[in-house]
């Protein structure tokens, strides 16, 4: 009687366990989860942080340091005692606190920038995942397909088999077929699974890894109506790290003139208080300067000019790759929307591949016919669905490149 309870529990809970175990997601709430929980935008702010650490670093804050001295003498025959109380600053004089101060705010402006758009990328590569892991699901659908209709076929093969007007030699080529339409359904499969996993580690966190997930969006390929210069241009104004990229050319200018000026030695002033057993008392004011000889920072002056035409040229150069870029993903958007139009001509779909299960199961197909149908149809749908997958891939390698003008255009 217990065991039949226990049976009786499982059968009610296992369907609860494995939808439990399975999550329906749609395209936006994929990204919204991978904002919410991903440890790689987690990683992407942690490098923000250090960034900007560094940027408060190089800032020049104001430390004074203070000092108490006191001396006691007492070893003669008059006993002596002194206090100072001293208080000492390093001056620079040509105004580098207010060159730090600036560079420090361009920094800490070129990091959130440059997260900005890794966020972005990241954000691109979910997208690119879910495109591809909805494509295999169909993918797996066709072969489900093809597999029920190789198994219908090879049962009525058999049964005709058994009465004598079907040789063993036409049940052994459906037997072929069936084995080889298997493999291939479990190399997808496979590939599924794979992809399912590494859209989950976006996701989750690594902290649901048996989570399995099921597309609800049904992808489709929607033409753009943006031209390509239009998309070059907004790019080179919009793209945050081109902008973080212009910002690190003014802080390494900033800094140039910062070291150019520490060629000239800082002033330290000091201010006090001193206090003698012998009733003296006052106010105590000096000051000092390094005399650069032989040291003038030429090292750092070197350093800093070599870091700052450096930065120029790489903004030039990152200016000529994103032209590129946009170009070759806009045109890669292009060749995948003619591939689809020239597809939607000769289609096969789920009917016409009954159709000709029909058509065998009544004679007026051979196998032959039947089997090349077969082929037709899995080679033809999935295809569709990788030409779907590809173009929306392409679209989502666009919308990156040009700073997301794609998906505010498709929005609007």
């Amino acid at each position: 009687m217990s065991r039949y309870i226990q049976w009786t529990l499982l059968l009610v809970l296992f369907p609860a366990l494995v939808h439990a175990q399975s999550k329906s997601l749609s395209l936006d709430e994929a990204v919204a989860l991978f904002k919410q929980n991903s440890l790689q935008k987690e990683l992407a702010e942690n490098d923000r942080l250090r960034k900007q650490g560094e940027a408060i670093r190089y800032k020049a804050y104001p430390n004074p340091e203070i000092s108490v001295n006191r001396e006691q003498l007492n070893a003669g025959t008059i006993d002596y005692e002194e206090t100072s109380y001293m208080l000492s600053q390093p001056i620079e004089l040509l105004g580098q606190p207010f060159l730090r101060s600036k560079s420090f705010s361009k920094s800490q402006r070129a990091a959130e920038l440059q997260f900005e758009y890794e966020r972005l990328q990241l954000a691109g590569e979910v997208k690119f995942l879910y495109a591809e892991y909805w494509q295999l699901s169909k993918k797996l659908e066709v072969y489900d397909s093809a597999l029920e209709v190789i198994r219908k076929a090879r049962s009525s093969a058999k049964a005709r088999q058994a009465e004598g007007t079907f040789s063993g030699l036409q049940v052994q080529r459906f037997n072929v077929e069936l084995s080889r339409y298997r493999k291939q359904r479990d190399e997808v499969q496979l590939s599924l699974q794979q992809t399912g996993n590494r859209l989950a580690g976006y996701l989750f966190s690594g902290q649901e890894p048996d989570t399995e997930i099921k597309p609800s969006d049904s992808l489709t390929v929607d033409p753009i109506n943006v031209q390509e210069q239009v998309l070059i241009e907004y790019a080179l104004a919009n793209r945050a790290d081109l902008e973080a990229l212009e910002q690190m050319v003014d802080v390494s200018d900033l800094q140039y003139k910062v070291e150019k000026r520490d060629r000239l030695p800082d002033l330290n002033v000091n201010f006090g208080y001193k206090n003698q057993s012998d009733g003296a008392e006052g106010f105590v004011i000096g000051g000092s300067v390094k005399l650069p000889i032989f040291n003038r920072n030429r090292g750092n002056i070197t350093i800093t000019r070599a870091q700052s035409r450096s930065k120029q040229t790489e903004l030039t150069l990152k200016q000529q790759r994103v032209r590129n870029r946009v170009s070759t993903a806009y045109n890669r958007v292009e060749l995948v929307l003619e591939q689809w139009k020239s597809m939607q001509e000769n289609g096969m779909d789920q009917s016409m591949l009954d159709a000709a299960r029909a058509a065998y199961r009544q004679g007026r197909y051979s196998l032959v016919e039947l089997l090349d149908a077969t082929q037709a149809y899995v080679d033809g749908q999935a295809m569709i669905y990788e030409t779907i997958a590809d173009y929306n891939q392409a679209l989502f390698e666009l919308d990156v490149q040009t700073a997301g003008r794609i998906s505010n255009s498709q929005n609007n």
